[in-house]
């Protein structure tokens, strides 16, 4: 009999063994995973850099069809500088998380804001996990599948084989499949009760029809993205926006991209428009475009604007080619609004194999504060399983940390 059983050794699945055993080293844990290796999918986080957080986590970062107020002391984390040592050192809930994860054996460095670890690599928080559980005796059974979660009396039994006393649910969304978060772990909530809310691939990115999307293929640029649904704009980003042949991609549309797929399904008409020229206003752009009347039009905005993108909003206004001189007022006015509205439509979005995390999951509101069940004492659900996801940045990491402070907080009381 296991005091805990945690099904899935992904990062929030490692965390909470860990803390777990920081906080009673006497507990009997088992850590249960369906892939050869732990953190598969931590691998592969911050393009293998592995963004382990932010120091600007609030609140406001998080999305959910719940209410999730009640755990914004968690989600806030506070700077507090040391005078002594002349360091900032972000604080979770009066537990110091880099401290936590020192301790594990993962050292952290700041870039804007972003924390990595100072190896630069995932592998190396796995290694620092797999070494650390490894050394308090944590019970890990690799290639395991998990099929059945029962609970009979005051124990939970697991493929008919397991017993535990305490179960928690660390299983991932629908994200990379490939890497084991196939989302089975809801069908075992389900089986207790719980709600599951609509499931939808979110940071990810956006399919257009957009004519002339090919031609701007690899082009990366600067500016303000905006969400536009049924004619509205719902929320807009500022950053790095990047096209592919068929796409429109980078961080910020990944932010913006949450609901896409659910508007799209529900027929509405989405589209993201695009500022390339934020810092510029009207008057100012029709001054430099006539200071070059002898240029053609597409000539003078490269001198603004990357040329493959000048090249494109010449051929979408039908003036490739026309020298500034010769176009009318209208026209100028014309490519002035089209550099600060360049649309494309939208027509999909990417699916859970390139989503960096799941939107929706399991209902908070049938979990306590402490992410206990409110239908099965003793079942616990931590990481992306809930219907908590954040934005680019470190953030859904932050929570998969976090919840699993929040359960080891909570188990190593009893």
């Amino acid at each position: 009999m296991y005091d805990v059983a945690i099904i899935g050794a992904g990062a929030s699945g490692m965390m909470c063994a860990s803390i777990l055993k920081i906080k009673n080293p006497k507990l009997k844990i088992l850590l249960l995973e369906k892939n050869d290796k732990m953190g598969k999918k931590l691998l592969i986080t911050g393009n293998g850099r592995c963004n382990l957080g932010n120091l600007n986590t609030n609140i406001s970062n998080y999305n959910s069809t719940s209410n999730i107020s009640r755990f914004e002391k968690y989600l806030d984390i506070k700077k507090i500088k040391d005078t002594k040592n002349n360091k900032i050192s972000p604080v979770l809930d009066n537990e110091n998380y880099i401290e936590y994860l020192k301790h594990i054996g993962i050292l952290i460095k700041e870039d804007n804001g972003l924390l990595y670890p100072y190896s630069n690599q995932a592998i190396s928080v796995c290694k620092s996990f797999e070494r650390y559980l490894k050394n308090l005796n944590v019970n890990i059974k690799y290639n395991f599948n998990v099929t059945k979660l029962t609970k009979e009396k005051n124990s939970f039994t697991i493929n008919d084989c397991i017993k535990a006393k305490k179960v928690v649910i660390a299983t991932g969304g629908m994200s990379y499949p490939k890497t084991g978060s196939t989302g089975f772990g809801y069908e075992i909530l389900k089986k207790f009760g719980h709600k599951i809310e609509n499931l939808y691939p979110s940071l990810t990115y956006l399919k257009t029809d957009y004519k002339y999307i090919k031609e701007i293929d690899g082009v990366r640029f600067d500016c303000i993205i905006s969400l536009n649904v049924n004619d509205v704009i719902t929320e807009t980003q500022k950053g790095q926006v990047q096209f592919t042949k068929d796409f429109v991609s980078g961080i910020c549309t990944f932010n913006l991209s949450r609901n896409v797929k659910k508007y799209l399904q529900e027929g509405k008409k989405v589209k993201v428009i695009v500022n390339l020229v934020p810092n510029y206003n009207k008057s100012e752009i029709e001054k430099y475009i006539s200071e070059f009347k002898n240029y053609k039009i597409e000539d003078t905005l490269s001198g603004i604007i990357n040329n493959k993108l000048a090249s494109t909003i010449s051929k979408q206004l039908k003036l490739y080619g026309k020298l500034v001189k010769q176009m009318t007022k209208k026209e100028i006015e014309n490519v002035i609004y089209t550099l600060h509205n360049l649309t494309f439509n939208i027509i999909d979005t990417g699916d859970f194999n390139t989503a960096q995390v799941t939107s929706g999951g399991a209902n908070l509101d049938e979990f306590t504060d402490y992410l206990e069940s409110k239908k099965c004492k003793g079942l616990y659900v931590i990481g992306e399983t809930l219907d908590i996801d954040g934005k680019c940045g470190g953030y859904n990491l932050a929570w998969a940390f976090t919840s699993a402070l929040i359960v080891s907080n909570d188990i190593s009381k009893t």
